[in-house]
């Protein structure tokens, strides 16, 4: 969409329409589309996230990560037999990634308990974590999917409240959870009680699915959100959102993060001069009620598929499962 250049009296330039978001045409997007558009349905995760750690940091070392990532495959690889069904390599991957030992240089990868939550958002690329080996509830499980199918594994991600997990799929088809902050395999039943999933939720496919490839993409891109989020404009990070709803459809952050773009950008052009629609002038009026309707809009969408913002109760209960695995560490040690 265009940018319409208002009267000199305008003391910012908007969009076209009112409520409209201008959305830059984004080369890293049109890679990652490209990337998990596969006609054969193929998706090589770790070149999405190359393009993923690309798109947020243009000094980043494509050549090293990747290297990076090949040698921790390789380690694996010398501990299983060649035929080694998915469920050995699986457990052969989690003893290299999280067990102290020479294969990791006696500093095993480990989850980060200073930033429980992710909310420095750089700690959710997976490059980050490779440098740190403190990781969180996004960025471990990908790094054992990305691995996984450098291993040959059939591997996706899928989705909980504000969380994200593995699936890896056995010789007979059948998936199983890889909980990537343990690791371990938990049943479906350990997410929906301890998460508090609803049918609803579960119905939708919102959450506990099991996804494609393509789709896994759209959960892989959580953490360029966050980069969009803090680091670009609000057109830049609505243009990323529709990405991710368009690999998958029944992607909740998706939404959330379109409607975010509409609020920064309300937040951009009027909040934060503490501007009112009483205090505006009709035009500006009628562009403030558009933003804000598109925001609520998406909003709801995405509350009607069951989707809803964590709670102080739900943070606690995080928390507490926090300091549960604290006490697991100190006792192994």
């Amino acid at each position: 969409m265009g940018l319409l250049a208002f009267l000199a009296v305008s003391p910012w330039a908007q969009a076209h329409l009112p409520g409209g978001v201008a959305v830059r045409d984004d080369p890293n997007l049109h890679v990652i589309e490209r990337l998990a558009s596969s006609p054969d349905g193929r998706v090589d995760y770790a070149k999405v996230q190359t393009a993923i750690e690309r798109a947020a940091n243009p000094r980043f070392d494509a050549k090293a990560f990747n290297a990076t990532l090949d040698h921790w495959a390789a380690v694996v690889r010398a501990r299983v037999p060649k035929d080694a069904p998915p469920t050995e390599v699986m457990t052969a991957l989690g003893q290299v990634i999280y067990q102290s030992g020479p294969w990791n240089d006696h500093h095993p990868f480990s989850y980060d308990l200073d930033d429980p939550f992710g909310r420095v958002y750089e700690n959710k690329l997976i490059s980050t974590y490779l440098r740190t080996r403190k990781g969180n509830c996004v960025s471990m499980p990908t790094l054992l999917m990305i691995l996984g199918q450098k291993l040959g594994l059939t591997m996706t991600l899928s989705q909980a409240p504000e969380h994200e997990f593995a699936r890896l799929q056995d010789v007979n088809g059948r998936c199983f959870n890889i909980e990537g902050t343990s690791p371990a395999s938990w049943p479906d039943s350990k997410y929906i009680n301890e998460m508090h999933i609803t049918p609803q939720q579960i119905q939708s496919g919102i959450y506990m699915r099991t996804t494609t490839p393509r789709e896994t993409v759209a959960g892989m891109l959580e953490p360029l959100e966050a980069v969009y989020a803090h680091q670009r404009t609000p057109g830049d990070l609505l243009g990323l959102a529709m990405l991710v709803v368009k690999l998958d459809p029944r992607n909740a952050g998706g939404y959330v993060n379109e409607a975010n773009a509409f609020f920064l950008e309300l937040q951009r052009r009027y909040l934060v001069r503490h501007l009112t629609p009483a205090r505006l002038p009709p035009e500006q009026h009628a562009d403030f009620q558009a933003l804000y309707d598109s925001n609520t809009r998406i909003l709801k969408r995405v509350e009607a598929m069951g989707w809803a913002p964590p709670t102080q109760a739900e943070d606690k209960a995080y928390l507490e499962r926090v300091e549960r695995y604290k006490a697991a560490m100190a006792a192994d040690h």
